[in-house]
């Protein structure tokens, strides 16, 4: 439901922006006037109350006039950090899967060929860079009551970080957990879209969109490389990473396609 005429702004601001969770304390002081955050917000709120008075068929509407369980409407702050956070995270998270999975497709010996022979392998092929490379790394709790899990004891009222880019290498779960595996076994029990209650809700949307990304990226070339006079050679990759506790993603990343036969722009 987000104007056509205001998503390239967001994008921008987005893109000029620290990373989420970045390793400079400052930069993620969300009460900043400047943060995409704050900015989006006032966009949303405007977005949010018009839905409330014109509702129309979007989610934006959907979410304006859900209630609670209870029959209570949620309040106009609650809906636009809603919907303002599950807008901004889609962007940067569905842009990094991008990134982290062109490395597998242009690195993996063959992988690029075999999508091209069947692209029906392509779902499989994204949830094992989703294992391996997750956009996110960590999420958080606050425990409500005294527990132990796993042999910790953890007090109410305890904050826990839970590396989800650590659970997904685990020796304990994963044969070899350090290599690609195209076809592994059960590899839809992957953390990395979180589970249970606190799914990501946006996990099916970034499955099909960078899904069909990449089978139109197979579809149009004949060959896709990383540009060596950026990232090196395959033996030597050179590659930057954001500097963040929470996003796993590339600063930037230079492709090389070459056209399918035939292809024209």
């Amino acid at each position: 439901g987000v104007p056509a005429d205001d998503r390239q702004f967001f994008m921008d601001i987005i893109q000029a922006a620290p990373p989420p969770g970045s390793l400079n304390s400052s930069d993620n002081d969300y009460r900043t006037e400047e943060h995409p955050m704050i900015v989006m917000a006032q966009y949303f709120t405007r977005y949010i109350q018009d839905r409330i008075d014109n509702p129309r068929d979007d989610i934006l509407s959907e979410l304006a006039h859900s209630p609670y369980p209870d029959g209570t409407k949620p309040k106009l702050e609650e809906l636009v950090n809603l919907a303002n956070f599950m807008f901004g995270a889609g962007q940067d998270t569905s842009a990094k899967l991008i990134g982290n999975a062109m490395r597998f497709i242009v690195d993996e010996p063959g992988l690029q060929d075999k999508m091209r022979e069947d692209p029906s392998i392509i779902p499989m092929l994204l949830e094992e860079v989703l294992r391996l490379e997750g956009s996110s790394k960590i999420t958080a709790r606050l425990v409500r009551k005294d527990v132990t899990i796993g042999g910790v004891d953890l007090p109410a009222g305890t904050r826990v970080a839970i590396a989800l880019a650590a659970i997904s290498r685990d020796p304990r779960r994963w044969d070899d957990p350090h290599s690609y595996i195209l076809g592994r076994k059960r590899i839809m029990e992957h953390l990395s879209f979180g589970r249970g209650a606190h799914t990501c809700a946006g996990a099916p949307l970034a499955r099909a969109e960078v899904r069909v990304l990449m089978e139109k990226f197979v579809e149009h070339t004949s060959h896709i490389d990383l540009d060596p006079a950026k990232h090196g050679t395959s033996e030597n990759r050179q590659l930057d990473f954001e500097p963040s506790f929470i996003v796993r993603g590339l600063s930037e990343l230079h492709v090389k396609l070459d056209p399918a036969p035939g292809f024209q722009a």
